[in-house]
């Protein structure tokens, strides 16, 4: 299908025989989109169908996991953000984020906001100032489904960006090109859309911006105000002017809408640019609002195919993230700081992405060290009767006997994502031990489970 009409591949989704809505599919789209849902809200859009369900993923749920409401929810978090001082440390900064995450009435929102993380890469690491790394995560949150336009303008006067791409150098006298290079190679255009001359003349026109007292500031004596030659525009152009030359790029929208089908689609297959140019067209004719090509993917007829389920290996962080909203895991909830270090010994720890490119994701995720510690950490929640009882979880849902117990596991974590023969030994295990925590475990630990 992809092949032969991308109009086809884009077109709205209507359940039918072929791509029935589902529980399969409802369970995927809240993967895709947010982490995993529990299993009140699968069977609650699974009813309401799949329009209904992918405006609330857009607009949020109006209460959030932890029972207060949407805004409240958000007034508490930005407030504990800007409670920490610059020297905070990094598990911190991460512990907080990922309790958002887990309780989020938004649960798209966070997952845009880490999108645009990733997108945009820095670390704390050089940056070493928690304060910066917590403004720059407000502003990808801010902007996570809105402007496009307005998100690459204000991310070149962010002060952890400033400091990242060693922009704080960049004087009239000697012009620093990090910052010009990444934005066209990795922010907005990708490689062999530009040249080195766009690069130095860019750099020129960034020339004086700066970082005074963790605020982004311009000092007119550095900047050089000569004329510059950029992507064929010429004029006295500013760090200001850049996004807009960036943006009229017909390469623009393409690049962009590349990496959010590795979101949303697969990361496992290279998309040819017929079939995205709908999707960059449209998000262009919308002048960048982010929110077009995200609904256009998520609600599409490609998304909901049989050949894109399962097709993405979850993150670290989508995989801790999706454990606990799925098995409801919230009074209390696991300890976020144990989380955050789980993360990380699994290869993602959130504010230190390895490099200005980012993580590279899909099987770069799997090896023997990173299983090892996707297993430990399912084991750990699994042994901890005070925050997870698997039986209690399941009779709350009525699934009582063993066999029914078994399905209901089966149905929360992996719909039809087993394999006949592991669905039996599964249904087995539950009837054998009758011990449902030998059944969650079997479930969380299997290949199958890793992938979104």
């Amino acid at each position: 299908m992809r092949a032969l009409d991308p109009l086809q591949c884009w077109s709205r989704y209507e359940p039918d025989d072929s791509a029935p809505w589902n529980l399969a599919r409802v369970a995927h789209l809240h993967r895709r989109a947010g982490f995993a849902a529990p299993w009140s809200v699968l069977q609650r859009d699974l009813k309401e169908g799949p329009d209904a369900s992918l405006e609330r993923l857009i607009l949020g749920e109006s209460t959030s996991s932890d029972g207060t409401t949407a805004a409240e929810f958000a007034t508490l978090h930005n407030g504990l953000a800007t409670q920490l001082g610059g020297n905070a440390e990094a598990t911190r900064l991460q512990a907080i984020w990922l309790y958002r995450m887990i309780f989020t009435p938004h649960p798209l929102l966070e997952r845009m906001t880490m999108f645009w993380h990733n997108h945009f890469a820095t670390s704390i690491t050089k940056v070493k100032n928690a304060v910066l790394m917590l403004r720059q995560n407000a502003l990808f949150r801010t902007h996570a489904l809105g402007d496009f336009r307005t998100l690459l303008t204000e991310i070149g006067r962010d002060p952890a960006m400033l400091v990242w791409l060693d922009s704080t150098e960049n004087r009239k006298a000697k012009p620093n090109e990090n910052y010009a290079r990444e934005v066209m190679e990795l922010f907005a255009l990708g490689r062999g859309q530009y040249s080195e001359k766009d690069i130095q003349e860019a750099a020129r026109a960034l020339t004086g911006w700066f970082v005074v007292k963790n605020r982004f500031n311009i000092l007119p004596a550095q900047h050089d105000d000569g004329v510059k030659t950029i992507l064929g525009h010429t004029g006295p152009f500013t760090g200001d002017d850049l996004p807009k030359i960036l943006l009229e790029q017909p390469s623009c929208g393409l690049f962009v809408v590349r990496k959010l089908y590795k979101l949303f689609i697969s990361d496992l297959d290279e998309p040819n640019d017929a079939l995205l140019a709908p999707v960059a067209n449209a998000f262009r004719r919308a002048n960048y609002d982010i929110k077009v090509p995200v609904q256009m993917m998520l609600g599409s007829r490609l998304f909901y195919d049989g050949s894109t389920l399962r097709k993405r290996v979850k993150s670290p962080v989508e995989y801790v993230v999706g454990m606990m909203r799925s098995l409801e895991v919230l009074r209390p909830t696991v300890s976020t700081d144990k989380l955050a270090q789980a993360c990380e010994q699994m290869g993602q720890s959130l504010y230190s992405p390895p490099s200005v490119a980012g993580w590279d994701g899909g099987t770069a995720w799997i090896n023997t060290t990173a299983m090892l510690a996707r297993t430990n950490t399912a084991l750990g929640l699994i042994a901890d009767t005070g925050r997870f009882s698997p039986e209690a979880l399941a009779k709350m849902y009525q699934a009582r006997e063993p066999k029914d117990l078994a399905r209901f596991y089966l149905d929360l974590l992996v719909q039809d994502g087993f394999e006949p023969k592991l669905v039996e030994r599964v249904e087995a295990t539950a009837l054998r031990t009758k011990d449902p925590k030998e059944v969650v475990t079997l479930i969380l630990t299997a290949p199958e489970y890793q992938l979104a």
